[in-house]
Parts: C-alpha cells; structure tokens; sequence
C-alpha cells in the first residue's frame, strides 16, 4: 500500500490510500420456527329462544324476550301473555384463553306452525353485551345470550311454532 501526505490549508492533513479489495466476512444467524396447534374452538346452543304461551289479539302484535332479563314483554298490538317458558338463547364458546371473538345473528327467521303451514315472523335479535367478547384469563368458555322480536298476527291460528336461527361466532 502506497500512502500519500499532502497538507490542506487550516492545517490539515489528507491521506490517500490506495489498496486492493479486502474480503468480505460472512455472518449467520439461526432463527427458530414455532407452532402452536390447539383445541378447535366450538359454539353449543344451551338453551332455546323461548317466547312463552301467547293469546292472539285482534290486531298485529310483537312480543320482544330481553336477553339480559329473559323478560317477556308485548310491544306493540293487543295480544296476551299468559305464562309458559320464557327464555333468551343461550350459547356457549369453547376456545383457548384471552381469544377474541366476534358473534353475529341473522337478520330473521320465519317460525312455522307444527301440523300447518302458518308462519310468524322472528327478527330483531339482540345480544346481552357486546358484539366483540374475549375468553378470560385462566378460562376456556365464553357465555352470550340472544333474544328477539316475534310478529304474532291478528287471530293467529293456535298451535305450536318452530324454527331455528344461526348465530355465527368468527375468532378474531
């Protein structure tokens, strides 16, 4: 290697070197690679959406069933309430520790008289909380709880009524 000295006005002093190429020193690390496989989450229906006995008025009537209270209550029109089981849905989520989730319910379902072909109408569905939820610290189940809005018409024909709902529960 050849240096060369000059000096630069202030006093400075330049140094210029001339030099063949130096190798280049390679480096490596090792990263790791990690999964985790666990339990598949699930969603179990506990108990049904229940509206109780219902007397048919003389005009269009909604009976709403809160999900909090399991409260019945008639909204709108001239029907009666007069006893029977009466309950908010109840759903169960199973899945690991501090896992978000989301719950959805449908927009309606339609209920048909068993032994008939009339219908009443099922919308309106509400939680008892939140849309989003989370599966507590040291827990594995998340509890929520649906009620809804049924349209009993006037002089609705007596009988039994059934359908069934979706609700869909999407782990964030």
């Amino acid at each position: 290697m050849r240096l060369v000295s000059r000096k630069l006005s202030g006093g400075a002093l330049a140094i210029v070197g001339c030099a063949a190429a130096s190798p280049s020193y390679a480096q490596t690390a090792t990263g790791d690679a990690v999964a985790d496989i666990t339990q598949p989450s699930s969603v179990q229906r506990l108990q049904d959406l229940q509206f109780g006995d219902i007397i048919a008025g003389s005009t269009v009537s909604t009976v709403v069933v809160n999900p909090s209270t399991d409260a019945r209550s008639i909204q709108t029109g001239n029907a009666t309430a007069f006893g029977g089981t009466v309950s908010a849905a109840q759903f169960e989520v199973s899945a690991r520790p501090l896992l978000y989730y989301q719950i959805s319910v449908p927009a309606s379902t339609t209920l048909t008289r068993n032994g008939g072909s009339e219908t009443m109408l099922v919308d309106n569905f509400t939680l008892n909380g939140a849309s989003i939820r989370l599966i507590p610290l040291f827990a594995t189940i998340g509890n929520f709880r649906v009620g809804g809005r049924l349209t009993v018409g006037a002089a609705q024909e007596p009988g039994q009524y059934e359908g069934s709902f979706v609700v869909t529960v999407n782990y964030l």
